[in-house]
């Protein structure tokens, strides 16, 4: 991390956010992006594109390798609407973007199916009403049987208008060798109800709500699968994500977890996006797959704590076994629904403008 990026992020963790702004405006009057190398750049400009959008712009001006889809998202982020272009990979999903704000379904279509073909995935239609709709799948796969049998835990709160779309990506999963096991944390909606008419899953219905990491531990406990992987319940899978994960950790002995990427989609607007505004594909921690045994023997997740366990869990395996024991799959594997009122936008767990959460911290 450059000198630079440590003094913002200390401004920002100190909450001393008038001087987070004038060393950003400080840096219009210098050269700094234009004379540091690129990588630490990039980092900078990432980092504070989503809170100053304006300045990160005339500061992409000092350089001339700064990516274009990159500046295209400032501009979205302005309120403008870039022109249509053909991006590559990961942003393909920026074209798709700027497609649907232009009102072009048809071309989104065809962008979505380029970018997946890209990774070598099977394409999948999502675009519906000139929106991104996770589940608007209804193709049939055909199932491969894998010996090694694979636990799929769903934690659910109150999930009931999107928890099909979730349960039904993963009965559409590639492989067939199984078990979905959904962990209702004390629902007051119909989420139970819905999630009944699956005859094939197990349904755990909890008294009490504790939070995700607790029903996830629950599940842990009766899961009963060599590999245990998790998806939140506004969560879609691609029908390959169990399958490219599992292939992973067959390859390599060495890994005890892998995790994929995902991208998000906003819940009204039907737009790719997410909290950073850039790159749009972006890891996903709930997408961790590992050995039951070795998860066990961690512990599983802290309950104590309602967020951030996740990444306390990733810090124990490094610990336990090592920088090398985690492979990151950069396949978009996965799609999030970002909502209101979800724990990462709710003012007491989300991140500010700043992009900064005091209740996130890692103790």
């Amino acid at each position: 991390m450059s000198k630079i990026l440590k003094e913002f992020e200390h401004y920002v963790q100190a909450q001393q956010y008038a001087s987070a702004d004038s060393l950003v405006e400080n840096l219009l009057q210098t050269d700094c992006i234009a004379s540091l190398e690129r990588k630490d750049a990039l980092q900078i400009l990432y980092r504070i594109g989503y809170v100053y959008p304006d300045l990160t712009l005339e500061l992409c001006n000092q350089r001339d390798d700064i990516p274009r889809p990159f500046k295209d998202t400032l501009r979205i982020a302005l309120g403008n609407t870039p022109p249509l272009r053909l991006y590559s990979r990961a942003d393909t999903l920026v074209a798709v973007k700027i497609a649907l704000m232009r009102h072009k379904p048809l071309l989104a279509k065809l962008l979505i199916h380029r970018f997946y073909r890209q990774y070598g995935l099977q394409p999948i239609n999502l675009v519906k009403n000139n929106k991104l709709t996770i589940g608007n799948n209804h193709k049939k796969i055909k199932k491969i049987h894998n010996a090694q049998k694979i636990s799929i835990i769903v934690t659910t709160y109150n999930s009931v208008a999107f928890i099909e779309n979730c349960i039904d990506s993963l009965l559409n999963q590639s492989i067939n060798n199984i078990e979905i096991i959904v962990v209702d944390d004390a629902s007051t909606d119909n989420t139970v109800e819905v999630l009944k008419k699956y005859s094939s899953i197990k349904v755990i219905e909890l008294n009490e709500n504790r939070g995700t990491y607790h029903a996830r531990n629950i599940g842990i406990e009766y899961s009963s699968g060599e590999f245990i992987t998790f998806q939140d319940s506004d969560d879609w899978s691609h029908p390959e994500r169990v399958a490219r994960q599992l292939l992973q950790l067959n390859k390599n002995f060495n890994t005890v977890a892998n995790f994929s990427n995902f991208f998000r989609v906003d819940d009204e607007t039907g737009l790719p996006i997410c909290r950073q505004n850039y790159p749009l594909l972006r890891l996903n921690l709930s997408s961790m797959m590992i050995y039951r045994k070795t998860i066990e023997a961690l512990g599983g997740f802290d309950d104590q704590r309602r967020i951030e366990s996740d990444k306390r869990l990733l810090n124990k395996i490094f610990s336990n076994y090592g920088e090398n024991s985690i492979e990151y799959i950069k396949l978009p594997l996965a799609i999030g629904l970002l909502r209101k009122n979800s724990l990462t936008t709710a003012k007491d767990s989300g991140f500010d403008k700043y992009g900064y959460s005091s209740t996130r911290e890692l103790i």
